[in-house]
């Protein structure tokens, strides 16, 4: 005989309750609930146990204490049903749990004690527990994931696919961990505050997952002030461009854009290189290295003013000399441990949260396409794949010249694609660079021919950029007119 189903529901958000409700009752489901869920859902005419009919006992202290049972939390993070054989209590498939709208009552309330009350304790609870168990248990915390369970258990007989749980689970842990950042930093104003945020008047925390230490970062700070709300920006910026970058390469940075990239043998040479671009912009900035300082390295920092300086290790010599900074923060990088605490992008607007996955990887360099111009040499090829690379760190809209050396002119942030060509190009003529021959990237594609013929003008012969206007038979034909190289990629990494 086939053991009936059972989903726990207990929801703040009832939107679609009484539909989905009514639904998993049609796949054979028993539902059991809390005291407002409950009662939602008899209102619906729906058929439901009470959680207190499991547990044998009352809600208490306001509804503070009612999921927190050993009959619910058995039944969800049970293995199977044998496990369960010396007990009372019956496995739960299904959890449905939204949590207490602790942000609402934040923004219509100034009172302590409301914001207390809407702390959810049962309900990340229930969730923690059902991811826990997503070998067997399914979990939603969040009204749009209902169709997608629906159709999950329809296109596989009334199972679900362990990818499937996983995925749930995966976002209930994303969603309890921001739930609990929320409480912190409402309620408690948690995270260590900095001095101020991007201009005096603004108020700013900075906590890593909840914890207060660079270290959680794969940082460690050697010697100078602490670091500004504005200086981690940069460091986060500075270091996602570090881990584009090939081997023995130092990058400056300038308010998150790039001042310039540098490739040499020493650690000297590539910085060298990176400050040959933009010189004046790279007063004040940050600068990462890709491989230990060294001492002659450390002593060109040491005459600059600089605000951060970025490497996996130093010389002896190299902190000796960076030690007597007194306001330089230096900082020694574990590269692989920041970027797993930093993957993905979040922004926030007071209520409004924008997430998005990690701009990873470079697979359109392994398949680019010669759309014009003659085919480029090696040496070119090697310049056009460090500009792409770096065209993904420059504000949009973006146009990146680049030698065999490193970066030569940086266009950022232009509201058109050909000023951004020309500022590139000035940039590159005031540091007196050779144009002649030299490569750009272009993080968008050429919504005119006007881009391609400036920087033709100027002496670039290979352009790499996504394409995809609908006048890119005109750029295609300005570039080959010009014999201008002109490389496609299919793929844009725009940086608002």
């Amino acid at each position: 005989m086939t053991r009936s189903r059972r989903a726990l529901l207990s929801l703040t958000d009832k939107t679609g309750l009484a539909s989905f409700g009514r639904s998993l009752i049609e796949r054979g489901y028993e539902l059991l609930a809390s005291g407002g869920t409950a009662a939602a859902l008899r209102e619906a005419g729906l058929a439901v146990t009470e959680v207190s009919e499991i547990t044998g006992q009352p809600e208490i202290l306001g509804g503070r204490v009612k999921t927190l049972h050993p009959a619910i939390h058995a039944g969800i993070l049970a293995p199977d049903l044998q496990s369960l054989a010396d007990t009372p209590f019956r496995l739960i498939d299904l959890v449905v749990v939204n949590l207490y709208d602790f942000e609402g009552a934040l923004a219509r309330s100034e009172s302590e004690d409301e914001w207390v009350e809407n702390i959810d304790i049962g309900g990340p609870t229930l969730l923690r527990s059902a991811a826990k168990n997503f070998s067997r248990c399914v979990v939603l915390c969040g009204c749009d994931q209902y169709d997608a369970f629906l159709s999950e258990v329809d296109a596989h007989s009334g199972e679900t696919t362990l990818d499937f749980r996983r995925a749930c689970a995966a976002r209930v842990f994303e969603t309890t961990s921001r739930y609990d950042a929320l409480i912190s930093r409402g309620l408690f104003g948690g995270g260590r505050s900095l001095r101020y945020g991007e201009n005096p008047h603004q108020r700013a925390t900075w906590s890593v997952g909840g914890a207060e230490e660079l270290e959680e970062l794969g940082l460690r700070l050697n010697g100078g002030k602490e670091l500004s709300y504005n200086n981690l920006v940069d460091v986060v910026a500075t270091l996602k461009l570090s881990a584009d970058l090939p081997d023995h390469a130092c990058a400056v940075i300038k308010h998150t854009n790039p001042c310039g990239v540098g490739l040499g043998d020493t650690p000297l040479v590539a910085l060298e290189h990176a400050l040959a671009c933009d010189p004046v912009s790279a007063f004040g900035g940050i600068v990462a290295f890709s491989t230990p300082v060294d001492e002659a390295a450390a002593e060109c920092l040491a005459k600059r003013f600089l605000e951060v300086v970025l490497a996996p290790n130093y010389t002896e010599g190299a902190r000796a000399i960076l030690g007597a900074k007194k306001k330089l923060r230096w900082l020694d990088v574990d590269l692989d441990r920041f970027l797993q605490a930093t993957r993905g992008n979040e922004r926030v607007w007071g209520r409004l949260h924008l997430r998005q996955d990690e701009d990873e990887g470079f697979p359109e360099l392994e398949a680019w396409n010669l759309a014009a111009g003659p085919t480029p040499s090696p040496e070119d090829l090697a310049a056009a794949d460090l500009a792409w690379r770096v065209a993904k760190h420059v504000k949009s809209n973006a146009v990146i010249l680049a030698g065999p050396h490193g970066t030569i002119g940086i266009g950022a942030g232009q509201m058109s694609r050909v000023d951004s060509s020309r500022l590139a190009i000035d940039k590159a003529r005031r540091s007196e660079a050779s144009l002649e021959g030299c490569v750009a990237a272009s993080d968008g594609f050429f919504p005119f021919a006007d881009g391609i013929e400036a920087l033709a003008d100027a002496g670039v012969a290979v352009v790499v950029q996504p394409g995809g206007s609908i006048r890119d038979a005109e750029v295609v034909e300005a570039a080959q007119r010009r014999s201008v190289s002109l490389l496609l990629t299919g793929t844009r990494h725009f940086r608002h």
